[in-house]
């Protein structure tokens, strides 16, 4: 009978699972607004081809650099 022997690596060496890890990480928060205001906003977000996130965090980002 044949011995089998596994083959060991370094586990310090072994492939990450998963997502890798991102520096600046987002954080989910919950907004709260007038519905006329959203759908606004949503039809501005759909309009220009990003997300009502990234419209809301770009219009935010524009705000906090005035």
């Amino acid at each position: 009978m044949d011995e089998y022997q596994a083959d060991v690596q370094d586990p310090s060496a072994a492939k990450r699972r998963g997502r890798p890890r991102v520096a600046n990480k987002k954080k989910q928060y919950t907004l709260t607004m007038r519905p006329d205001m959203y759908e606004q906003a949503r039809e501005e977000a759909d309009r220009r081809g990003i997300s009502f996130s990234a419209l809301i965090a770009n219009a935010l980002v524009e705000y906090l650099d005035k």
